[in-house]
Order: C-alpha cells, then structure tokens, then sequence
C-alpha cells in the first residue's frame, strides 16, 4: 500500500495528467493507511493528502474522499486551506465530522488541534515538564495558550531567543490571555497580590531573576530549545542553559520547545523528571530537488516544467527561479553575510524595477544610507537578511517578503539569521551552499532549520527545497547536550554556577582546586560567580593586576562618566583581560584594531551619534573600503559589541574593581553611566524599557517625551494606546509601523 501511495504522490509531483481513478485509488489507500500507528505512514499519509490538496480537483468524488482523509488524519485546517483556494470545494459534512472537529476544537479558546497537538496537550496535563521536538509549522507554540489556560498558575515566563519571536508572541498572548501583567521588559514593579506573564529573551530574565530573587516561577516555556546545546559554542549557550537549569530547580512546570531534535539530554531528563515527545510530522509537506552544478547536470523536471542544470551554480539559480512553473517566493541561504548581499546583488542586472514600498526606501535612504545596496533590491523585488542587520530592519525585511500584494519581495537571501522560528512566506527554499557562516559544513539541525521555511501553514500544502549543492551530512543525530550534564570536560564558568550537589563527579577535582586558589588569594568567590559565565583566570588576573601598586588610581573617578583618559585605561584593562579571541574577531583582535573599537566605543559613549554618523566618522571611513562593507562593520560592532560585549565587560570589571577598592579601604565607582550608554543608547529608564521592547534609539528620540514619567512596560504600553494618534503623527509612516509592532 505504500508503495501504490509512493507512486501516486509522485504522478502528481511531476504534475503530469492524472486521471481521476488514480486520485480515487489514491485517496482510499490513504484512508486505509490512516489506520496505522506508526508515524512514517501517518507522514506519507500527510504527504498524499498535501499533493492531492494542491492539485485541486474540481471532481466531487476526489473532493469527497479527500475530506474523509482529512478529517481522519485530524488536520483539520487542512479543509479551511481548500476552501480559501477553490470554491468549488463543497465536500459533504457529516454529524460524525461534526462531533470529531468538536472533539478537536478548545472549549475555552475555539483553536481547532491538529491530532499531535492534542496529544502534546494532553500528556502534559499528565506530566506537567515536556520537551517537544517537532518540525517547524506544527504548531508548538499554539499548544502552550491551551496549557495556560487550563492550568491555574499564578506567574508564567516565556523565554525567546529574539526580540522578533518575543514581540510576536507577546502579541499574540496580549489578545489571547487575560488575567496577568504581560511584560516583555525586564524592568517591572513586582506586586504579590497580581499575576505575571514575562516574555524575554534569557538576557533579560537574568536581568530580571537578579533585581528579583525571591520572585516564583510556577510555569515557564522556553523556545528553539536546542539553543542551550553546549556543542554549539556560540556565545549565547551557557545564558540559555543556565536560566534553563535555574528555572527547573525552581520546581516549576516547564513546556521546552525545538525543531528537529533526536534527543533531549537523557540527564536533564532522568534529573528533573521530563518526558519527551517526538514528531517527524510535517504539516505542510516538502518535496525535495537535488540540482548539483557538478553530480547532477542535465535536464530536470520541475512540477510541470523543466531546468538545465549546468557547471555555472550561480546561472543555475537564475534558471530556477525564471522558471514559470514553479510559483511562490523564494528564499535563498547562503553562509556568510557578504556572499548574502553580494549574490542578492548580482540579482540586480537581471530584474527590472517593480512596485515597492517607497515609504521603506526612503526610511532606509535616510536613516541609514541612500547608497545601501539593500535600497537597490528592494525596488527589484529582492532582498537581503543576516544577523549583523537592526533586528528591527530584519524583520520590515520579513515583513515585505510576507506582503502578497505586487509591492511585496519574492526573492529574499539570508544566512541562518531567518532559522530561529521566523515565519516567512516562501513556497521555495534554495540552499545555495552547504557550509555555515565558520566555512564548516552545514549541520543536520542548521540544514533542517533552513529547509523548515519551506512552506507556510495554511498558506501552502506543498514548499519546495532545492539543493545546489550536495549535502554531504546525511541526517546524522540531532541530540541537545547540557554542558554540565553532558560534557566531561564542563568549564569552570559553567561549574562555578552550579549548587554543590549537581556538580559531575569527574570535574570535582576542578572546583576544588578552584575554591582552593580563591582561598590562598584571598578572593570572595561570589564575586567570580556574580559575574557569570566571563572567563575565571581572567577575572583573577584582572584582581592581581588592580591589587598590584597604584593600579586603582588609573581606574577611579568620581563623575558619572569618567573622563576620556580613564574610560580608555577601563575599556583597554576590559580588553586585555576579559575578552576572548571570539569577542575580538577578525575586525580588533590586533593592537591597531584595539585601538579602533575602543576609540570607536568612546565616540559612541560621549557623543551618542546616530546611525548615519557614526558611518560617515574619519574611522569607520578608513576602516572599510566601500559604503556597503561600512555598513556592516558598524551594524557588527552596535549589536556585537555596545549592546552585548562591553556592557557584559564593564559590569565585571566594575564588580572586581569595587572588591579590590574595598580591601584598600579606597571608594568605589559606579559604570552603570557608561553600561547604560552602550546597551541601550540611553539612561532614562522610560527609554530603557522602550530599548528593551525591540525599540531603535533613532524612533526612542522621537517619542521619548509621550512616556516621561513611565516606570513599567505596563505604563508605556498604557500611554501608547491613549496616545496612540499623536505618536503615530509624530513620526514617519514606517516608524510608526515599527512602533506598532514592538510596543
């Protein structure tokens, strides 16, 4: 039987004339298999019911079984989508589909649940602490409103890897849950007798868990779990790892969410007692293309159409997305930023200019650059994306490519910076290359990520992938380690963070020799562990080197913000001590480009400039040899380096500072001045939360003066709605559009 469905779905792939007996013959196979409980049938089953659902048959028989196969595989939506694309669906409804859709349907929220999500909801309310590992467009996300809503917790934290993702499902649980302060900044004024739904990245809740230590999380959800996997080794690893195994210590009730995972950390799961469930399910279904410029040249077919693949892969592109028969919008993966905006460029000499959105270009023109290349793209209906960009920026980027109108992009490329739960509108997904942004080799869950985007759910049963070039990982293990759990050789800024009785045996003899080095130097070793996750031997160099002579007197001032001279003797000490050869990177790990980033840093500190000046400065000009390549560069060091680096830097070396000053018996200084500067271009804390919210500093200028007076994002939020004409006529359409999103 599933050799006949093999056959079928592929007779439709290669949209051949297909009779309505094999669509018959098809369906009722289909319907038969349904009956399985084994997961790879109910996918192909998924599969059938997809290409059958996009080949659109006007025959009632077809239309018929078809419905009977959907409502058995309990995808229900699936129907909705059919109707939206064919008016002539008109298939018979049954009592019986009736009362299964009921079944299926949340009394308190009217969500129709797919078969798994159901599933998912009900084995929680049984075992309250869940990893799901499902494909994107399942719906993961969709199940925790229902877990909310009928369970009775009092203070609930969403963590969210990005401003973007936090913003949307912020919005979503605004509209959808009642009953809580929602806030999606750190800064709030706790009140024991409300209730609070906190949505922040794992910064923030750090941030937050810090100013409010006695505060109880009863149920927390953490999304793109995978992203505490200490085989990463990113910068962002051991912060989500470490809120992780802060929370579940808590005892609260956890849901921890992720695309394409093996397995979840056998020892995370034994300690804290957590189930997990694994879907290879795909909602909307992906038909795979393998267009090799080198193993697979010649003549492909392509739905009802056809290419020539040849030994030129960048013509290869051009042919595929020029072929008529393949509709939909194109989203195109290459590995590093510059080959991103280079080959979005070469685009450029083949697309004519197209309706687009002039209020976007003339917002990009003037607030970053009217030579971006970007600008150029998008009048052609291209664009491009990465992780360098205003996360504000990327996503009117995501928003365009969304746009169905004439004025909308079809053709965005990117690096994984769209992989982090983004949802997108494109149909076709091409991997041009199979390396990651290090030049190593694409990863299975980097891979699985990418080719995830494919398709969007109830805009499309069918996204395409196409590879350009061989993959050569071939879905190897996807397993999420806990760096201390999992990893022999766990750091010492990771042990450092751990209670004493979760510390692995093996790196025991590690610690000790730790706490004993501590004890002969005589250092408090909370100050080491305050300062989480900077590297130990650093900071205890750092101590030695303040403790030695009149090293504080370089390092004191009295001021808010010191002056020029002592802020470079900081940010140098900062930089020689604290910093990893990963913080430095290409662009400062020399003694000139030292010099650089911390004169750069200063301007930024005293001066405050803009976006547009800080790339048109004497430094950035030399630095970079062309507009675009600046405008990266400078996109690098805000978010990489002011809002991320130095602040995480300065509030260490302040910490230490103080401690040896208190020994000496000699006053103490405060950087918050500076950090506040840097991380959020600001030191008014109604600005602060408005930064916090995803907000840029250009917008924040504008509109600062509505939320004077604002202590809580519950406050902004509440001067935004009741003044909401006036902040609107205040700034430029696309800032408003902006402003809508993140507030």
């Amino acid at each position: 039987m599933s050799q006949q469905i093999a056959y079928g779905i592929e007779k439709i792939r290669d949209k051949q004339e297909v009779s309505i007996d094999i669509l018959e013959n098809l369906l009722i196979d289909v319907y038969r298999l349904l009956d399985s409980k084994n997961e790879r049938d109910y996918n192909q089953c998924l599969s059938a019911i997809c290409h059958v659902a996009n080949y659109n048959s006007d025959d009632s028989m077809v239309q018929q079984l078809l419905h009977d196969c959907i409502v058995k595989s309990r995808i229900f939506l699936y129907d909705n989508l059919l109707k939206k694309n064919n008016e002539a669906y008109f298939p018979n409804i049954s009592f019986q589909d009736n009362l299964l859709i009921n079944f299926y349907t949340s009394q308190k929220t009217n969500t129709i649940l797919t078969r798994p999500q159901k599933e998912i909801f009900d084995s929680f309310q049984i075992n309250k602490r869940l990893v799901v590992s499902a494909p994107t467009s399942f719906g993961k996300t969709r199940i925790v409103r229902e877990i909310i809503l009928h369970n009775n917790y009092k203070n609930i934290a969403f963590i969210m890897p990005t401003v973007s993702l936090l913003s949307e499902q912020y919005q979503e649980l605004r509209s959808s849950v009642e009953g809580y302060t929602i806030s999606k900044s750190s800064k709030v004024k706790v009140d024991k007798d409300k209730s609070y739904l906190l949505v922040l990245t794992p910064e923030r809740m750090s941030a937050f868990l810090e100013e409010n230590p006695s505060f109880d999380i009863d149920f927390f959800v953490m999304d793109e779990i995978y992203k505490v996997d200490y085989k990463l080794d990113d910068d962002r690893f051991r912060v989500f790892s470490d809120i992780l195994y802060r929370l579940a210590k808590s005892g609260a009730d956890f849901y921890l969410a992720g695309p394409y995972i093996s397995d979840f950390s056998k020892n995370f799961r034994e300690k804290f007692k957590v189930e997990l469930k694994k879907y290879s399910t795909e909602i909307v279904q992906k038909d795979y293309y393998a267009l090799d410029n080198e193993k697979d040249k010649g003549l492909h077919s392509i739905e009802n159409g056809s290419i020539k693949i040849i030994g030129d892969k960048f013509k290869n592109l051009l042919r595929l997305v020029s072929e008529e028969s393949i509709d939909g919008k194109f989203l195109i993966y290459r590995y590093q930023k510059q080959y991103v905006e280079d080959t979005a460029k070469k685009f450029l000499d083949t697309w004519p200019v197209k309706p687009h959105n002039k209020e976007l270009v003339e917002y990009l023109s003037s607030s970053v650059s009217p030579t971006w290349d970007l600008i150029s793209c998008i009048k052609r209906g291209i664009a491009f994306h990465h992780g360098a960009m205003p996360r504000h920026i990327q996503d009117l980027i995501v928003d365009e490519f969304n746009d169905s109108s004439d004025n909308g992009l079809k053709y965005l490329f990117c690096t994984t910076s769209l992989t982090e739960g983004i949802n997108s509108a494109a149909k076709n997904v091409v991997i041009y290359d199979k390396k990651i942004g290090t030049g190593d080799l694409l990863k299975t869950l980097d891979r699985k990520n990418i080719e995830g985007r494919a398709g969007r759910f109830m805009q499309h049963f069918i996204g395409r992938v196409f590879h350009l070039e061989t993959q050569e990982d071939d879905d190897r293990e996807t397993s999420v380690e806990i760096e201390y759990l999992d990893n022999e050789y766990a750091s010492l800024e990771t042990l450092i963070q751990l209670e004493s009785d979760d510390v692995p045996s093996s790196r025991g003899e590690l610690l000790k020799a730790h706490s004993e080095k501590l004890a002969e130097l005589e250092i408090d070793p909370l100050i080491i562990k305050e300062n989480r996750f900077v590297k130990v031997d650093g900071q205890v160099e750092l101590i030695s080197h303040l403790r030695t002579g009149g090293n504080l007197d370089v390092y004191y001032f009295k001021e808010k913000l010191p002056l020029k001279g002592c802020l470079d003797n900081i940010l140098s000490c900062c930089y020689d001590y604290l910093f990893t050869d990963h913080d430095k990177g290409r662009n400062f790990d020399t003694d000139i480009g030292k010099s650089i980033l911390i004169g750069l840093t200063k301007y930024y500190i005293y001066y405050t400039p803009s976006f547009k000046e800080l790339l048109s400065s004497d430094t950035v000009q030399r630095a970079r040899a062309n507009d675009n390549s600046r405008i990266r560069y400078v996109f690098d060091l805000m978010s990489k380096y002011f809002e991320y680096s130095w602040p995480k830097y300065l509030k260490t070396f302040s910490s230490v500072y103080n401690f040896v000053a208190a020994e000496k018996r000699q006053p103490l200084i405060s950087l918050d001045m500076v950090i506040a500067k840097l991380e959020y271009g600001t030191t008014e804390n109604h600005e602060i939360i408005l930064r916090d919210s995803g907000l840029p500093n250009e917008i924040i200028k504008k509109v600062s003066h509505y939320f004077k007076g604002c202590e809580t994002y519950e406050d902004i939020y509440s001067v935004s709605r009741s003044r909401s004409n006036e902040i609107k006529d205040s700034i430029h359409p696309i800032e408003s559009k902006i402003f809508a999103k993140y507030i």
